[in-house]
């Protein structure tokens, strides 16, 4: 199910950062920071843009396979 996103502002940020830093800790779910009504940037988890990046890498990989641009690998040597 999709729900949008928490928002809030600079200003906000400036005032509250601790308050809004430990929400996104305890709920895992980021927060848009708005500037003249507009998305800026996310605050997010480190661990869950960890889990979010590791998901994009074997993404990646997968499509690479796909287009036959991988190598193989026959021994820990081939990595370097």
């Amino acid at each position: 199910m999709f729900t949008f996103p928490k928002m809030t502002t600079a200003r906000e940020i400036q005032r509250n950062y601790r308050k809004i830093f430990d929400e996104v800790k305890k709920t895992k779910e980021p927060i848009v920071v708005m500037k003249n009504n507009k998305p800026e940037v996310v605050i997010m988890d480190a661990k869950k843009l960890a889990e979010m990046q590791a998901i994009m890498d074997v993404l990646q990989s997968r499509e690479q396979a796909r287009q036959g641009k991988v190598n193989e690998l026959k021994s820990f040597k081939d990595l370097r």
